[in-house]
């Protein structure tokens, strides 16, 4: 159960969807709310001390205005740090069961050369993180799930039915031939079959061994690179909530993230949750 969500604002615009979202999620949920915003701690220390009093007036304020906030239990919080470190303790320290944050700010050639903040906060969290970049105007609709049978996507499908108990839930395996294009046999039709059969047979398992939830219908196997394929079918969908897990079934450590979760963490299609 989704008892304690944290949301991570700067008070920005940017900001407001996902704070709008983790009240309507808390509220729905009956969970307890913790709003956080941090102040530089490269600020000189008189300065991040003023600053963090009136941070946390505003914070307050600026949660007290959104909508259902009367009907939710939350507080406000201000504290000078670095974000990435200072976000990731709270969450740890509170015993957050979910991180909402808003998207991050394009930074063109920063990104190509080095790991977004946002890529470093979800990296380094146990909890689960929801990024918010439609607005909020009704309750998730329809949820994509993209699969691949391991614990980590599983985490994420029942954790998206919880957020959404009334969505559509849809599921989708992208089905990944290597080498193909320097396969004497590319382009005939059959050089994904064997691929396509372990997929069914390792999603027939996980079926008959894992408790899934009753609204989840037929995975689709859609053969192809799993960031278009994903995104594609997301797009066809119409879907509100796409969710995955933060590494697949090569690679667990606690530090790594798998690439389709950092590409789709950088231009996610929808709301994105990750769960490890």
């Amino acid at each position: 159960m989704l008892q304690h969500l944290l949301v991570a604002t700067d008070l920005s615009p940017r900001a407001d969807r996902s704070v709008a979202r983790a009240f309507d999620l808390a509220g729905r949920l009956g969970a307890r709310l913790t709003l956080l915003t941090v102040i530089d701690e490269a600020l000189p220390g008189d300065l991040a001390r003023q600053m963090q009093g009136g941070a946390e007036a505003r914070l307050d304020q600026f949660a007290a205005s959104h909508r259902g906030a009367q009907d939710v239990r939350y507080e406000a919080r201000a504290v000078i740090g670095d974000p990435v470190g200072a976000i990731s303790a709270m969450a740890a320290t509170e015993q957050v069961d979910l991180l909402v944050l808003g998207i991050h700010r394009p930074r063109p050639f920063l990104d190509i050369l080095r790991e977004t903040t946002m890529e470093r906060i979800v990296r380094l969290q146990d909890c689960p993180v929801l990024l918010v970049t439609d607005p909020v105007d009704h309750p998730y609709s329809t949820v994509l799930a993209a699969v691949d049978f391991a614990p980590a996507s599983t985490h994420a499908l029942s954790l998206a039915a919880e957020l959404a108990p009334e969505a559509a839930l849809h599921g989708v395996h992208a089905v990944h031939v290597p080498y193909k294009g320097y396969s004497p046999a590319a382009g005939v039709v059959g050089t994904a079959a064997p691929f396509l059969r372990e997929a069914r047979d390792s999603y027939n398992l996980w079926r008959d061994q894992t408790t899934l939830p009753e609204r989840l219908g037929e995975v689709e196997f859609i053969e192809g690179a799993a960031v278009s394929v994903v995104t594609t079918r997301a797009a066809n969908l119409g879907c509100d909530l796409l969710c995955l897990g933060a590494h697949g079934r090569v690679g667990s450590a606690p530090a790594f993230l798998g690439s389709l979760a950092n590409d789709l963490i950088r231009t996610p299609p929808c709301d994105l949750l990750i769960a490890r």
